[in-house]
């Protein structure tokens, strides 16, 4: 990360540059057919700066109090700043009367949302954790870098699909993972368009699943299989056409026995994932199945 809230705060003629340097590369990305208007540019990054110091963020020390955004972790505030770009770009992009590339930018966009910003943020899967001993650390270390690696092998699947990988790519820059972008994009020998996609937002739809369902497949996790092994496996019920169903014994194939798969279902069943008591069959709303599919839990 070449700089973080608490550099702004504490080091701000320091991280000015690299945020100006970020802030820029980001307002050209959304402002599209205006990204060579000085103006405009200038425009998105004072708006940005300026509701930075109003929150006491930049170069506020100890002067004013911390916020919303000091608790963030480095991708969530990087994500906050993304957001922010993009809001203002696509504001200046209306009030010039020029045409928006696609519906989907506009969706669900607000003019300016910076009473709230922890609805701009999303979780990093590198989160920060409190440690009691250098052991945690080291152990902490390793299954992160061994989650990275997980996480790589499934973009380098992308690959097949160029616009799903240029989407989920342009994603990770955006949230401030430039070492994981620069890494992907010599092993994959990948470089970005300069045009900016219209569909970018269907695409990384797409691109979202094919990760989750890579990420799942991937994992040791007992919970993470039973959970993939559910969306796999089940059928529309015979009469009703809402419901889904399988059988235990289905579930109990290669590696699993059943009593694995018992205590695969019951874990689900009190994270509050699906309805199970211990019936020979297993049913599930479609409600159920798309929560499955999205779920995931680290070693």
């Amino acid at each position: 990360m070449p700089f973080t809230a608490n550099d702004l705060r504490y080091r701000a003629e320091q991280s000015y540059p690299l945020l100006y340097a970020y802030l820029h590369r980001n307002a050209q990305r959304y402002l599209g057919a205006l990204k060579y208007d000085a103006f405009e540019v200038d425009t998105v990054i004072g708006h940005v700066v300026e509701q930075l110091v109003r929150l006491g963020i930049l170069g506020g020390e100890d002067r004013t109090p911390l916020t919303a955004l000091d608790q963030l972790t480095d991708a969530q505030f990087y994500a906050f700043l993304s957001r922010s770009v993009r809001n203002k770009a696509i504001d200046r992009l209306r009030k010039r009367r020029l045409q928006v590339n696609t519906a989907a930018e506009l969706e669900g966009v607000d003019e300016e949302e910076p009473d709230n910003p922890l609805s701009d943020a999303v979780e990093s899967i590198w989160g920060e954790t409190p440690f009691s001993t250098p052991e945690a650390i080291s152990i902490h270390v390793a299954s992160q870098r061994e989650l990275r690696n997980i996480l790589k092998h499934c973009i380098a699947v992308l690959r097949a699909a160029p616009n799903q990988l240029q989407a989920v790519m342009q994603e990770l820059q955006e949230i401030g993972a430039d070492d994981l972008v620069d890494t992907l994009s010599k092993e994959l020998d990948f470089s970005f368009s300069a045009e900016l996609n219209p569909h970018i937002s269907q695409h990384k739809d797409h691109a979202h699943k094919k990760l989750r369902s890579c990420l799942q497949q991937q994992s040791s996790n007992l919970t993470v299989t039973i959970a993939l092994r559910l969306t796999m496996y089940t059928t529309k019920h015979s009469t009703d056409k809402n419901v889904y169903e399988v059988d235990v014994q289905t579930l109990a194939q290669n590696d699993l026995t059943r009593q694995d798969v018992c205590k695969g279902l019951h874990e689900l069943a009190s994270d509050g994932l699906l309805d199970w008591h211990g019936e020979e069959t297993v049913q599930l709303t479609s409600a159920q199945l798309k929560r499955l599919s999205r779920f995931y839990k680290e070693e």
